[in-house]
C-alpha cells in the first residue's frame, strides 16, 4: 500500500468522523498557534524596549553615590557639583555632563494639587538624556546663572496642572512647596532611563539646592547623579575607566568605590537578553501544551482501532501485512497533526499580521517558530500515533474477525 493510498484512507476517516477528528485537532492548533503567536508577540516586545532604550542614547552614562537610598550614609562622600565640573574639565572621552538633584515637590495651580519629582539641573541635559521640547523652551545659561524661578513641566504634569491644552501653561504660574514659578516650557512625552520625565518637573540646579532641598555636604553641593555622555559608543568604556579614575582620587579613596556607575550600552544589551530569554521561556511553554494535543491523537487513535477491529482483521485476511497497517494507522496520526498544526500556523499568522497592520506593535511572523512548530506537531503526531498503530498492527486476524 502507498502512501498516497494511506493518505486518501486517512482522509475518508476523516471525513467518517469530523466532530471527533475537529476536537482531536484542536489541541495541536492551539498549541501551534500560541507558539507561532508568542514567538511573534516576543520579538515585537523586545525591539520595542531595545528601541526605547536606543531612543535614550547608547552613549549615557550614569553616575550616582553607593549610599543612595541608605539610611547612614555618613562613611560614604556623596556625588558633588564639583566633581561634575572636574568630570567636564578633565575626561577628554566625555563630549557634556549634566547634574541632577531629584527631590518631590508639591505643585499646586487653580484647583489641582499635585506632588512631582522635581529634578535641578542644566541647559545640557536636553541633549545628554536626547529629550525634546513639546511647546516653549528649555532652561537657559541666564537661568541657572540668576538662578530664576522658571520650570519646565514634563507632558503628563503639564496635562494633570492645565488640562487639555498643555500650550496654555506657558507664562503662566504655578506654585512649587507654596514659592510661584513660571512655566516656560513643556518636554515632548518620552521614557527615560532615570525617572519618569513626563511626570516631573525641571529647574534651575541651584534652586532645587537652595530652596527646596537645602541640605549641603561639607564637600559641597550634593547631586542625586551626573549623567554624561560619552563622545561615542566605542568611547564608553574609556569614559568609563577615566571618570571612575578621576572619582577616586578626588575622594581619596583606597578600597571600594563610594559611587556607581552605570553604562547605557550595558542596561541595553541585559533587557535585550532577559527579554529574549522570557521570549524563549514563553514560547516553551506554549510547545508543551502540543503533548496535550498528542495525548488526544493517540487517544482518538485507540478508539479508532478499537472501533476498525474487523476491518483489520478482513485486511490481513486478504493479505495485508503487519507493515501496512501500521502504516496506515500512523498516516491517519500525522494527517491529524499536520492538519491541526498547518490551520493552526495560518491563523496565529493572520492574528499577527492585523496586529501589525492595525496597532503600533511591530509583530512579525518567526519562520524558526514556525519551523520549529510544525516540525514538533509532525513528531508529536508519528510518536503518539506509533503505539495505537502498532497495536492495530499486532492484531491476530482470526481474533480481529471474531471481534
Amino acid at each position: 500500500m502507498s502512501l498516497v493510498t494511506s493518505a486518501k484512507m486517512a482522509w475518508q476517516m476523516v471525513q467518517r468522523h469530523r466532530l471527533r477528528t475537529g476536537l482531536t485537532m484542536l489541541g495541536i492548533l492551539i498549541g501551534n498557534a500560541a507558539v507561532v503567536a508568542i514567538a511573534g508577540f516576543g520579538n515585537a516586545a523586545q525591539e520595542m524596549a531595545v528601541d526605547q532604550f536606543r531612543s535614550l542614547g547608547t552613549n549615557l552614562l550614569i553616575v550616582f553615590s553607593s549610599s543612595l537610598g541608605l539610611a547612614d550614609a555618613s562613611n560614604t562622600r556623596p556625588i558633588t557639583l564639583d566633581d561634575l565640573m572636574a568630570i567636564e574639565q578633565e575626561v577628554p572621552a566625555v563630549s557634556a555632563a549634566v547634574p541632577s538633584i531629584g527631590t518631590n515637590v508639591r505643585a499646586v495651580r487653580g484647583g489641582v494639587d499635585r506632588r512631582y519629582e522635581a529634578t535641578g539641573t542644566w541647559p545640557e541635559y536636553l541633549s545628554v538624556l536626547n529629550l525634546e521640547m513639546e511647546h516653549g523652551r528649555f532652561l537657559s545659561p541666564a537661568d541657572i546663572k540668576e538662578q530664576r524661578s522658571v520650570v519646565v513641566l514634563g507632558s503628563e504634569a503639564a496635562s494633570q496642572l492645565f488640562g487639555l491644552d498643555p500650550a496654555s501653561a506657558l507664562g503662566q504660574t504655578v506654585l512649587l512647596n507654596n514659592l510661584p514659578f513660571e512655566v516656560i516650557g513643556t518636554l515632548r512625552s518620552k521614557p527615560t532611563v532615570f525617572g519618569n520625565s513626563d511626570a516631573g518637573v525641571f529647574l534651575p540646579v541651584d534652586v532645587v539646592a537652595n530652596q527646596f532641598v537645602g541640605r549641603r555636604s561639607p564637600y559641597g553641593t550634593e547631586l542625586t547623579a551626573i549623567f554624561a555622555s560619552a563622545r561615542s559608543v566605542e568611547d564608553l568604556p574609556a569614559a568609563e575607566f577615566q571618570i571612575r579614575n578621576l572619582l577616586r582620587q578626588r575622594h581619596q579613596l583606597v578600597g571600594e568605590d563610594d559611587f556607581i556607575i552605570r553604562n547605557q550600552k550595558v542596561l541595553l544589551d541585559g533587557a535585550a537578553t532577559i527579554l529574549g530569554l522570557l521570549r524563549v521561556l514563553l514560547t516553551g511553554t506554549a510547545a508543551l501544551s502540543l503533548l496535550v494535543g498528542g495525548v488526544g491523537i493517540m487517544n482518538v487513535m485507540l478508539i479508532s482501532v478499537a472501533e476498525r477491529t474487523h476491518e483489520i482483521g478482513v485486511r490481513k485476511a486478504i493479505g495485508a501485512d503487519s507493515r501496512q497497517i501500521l502504516q496506515q494507522f500512523a498516516t491517519e496520526a500525522i494527517f491529524i497533526a499536520v492538519t491541526g498544526g498547518v490551520i493552526g500556523i495560518l491563523f496565529s499568522s493572520g492574528l499577527l499580521v492585523v496586529v501589525q497592520v492595525f496597532t503600533p506593535l511591530a509583530t512579525t511572523i518567526d519562520p524558526v517558530a514556525v519551523a520549529v512548530s510544525f516540525s514538533l506537531s509532525t513528531a508529536i503526531g508519528l510518536v503518539f500515533g506509533i503505539f495505537p498503530a502498532r497495536k492495530a498492527a499486532q492484531l491476530d486476524p482470526i481474533e480481529a474477525l471474531r471481534a
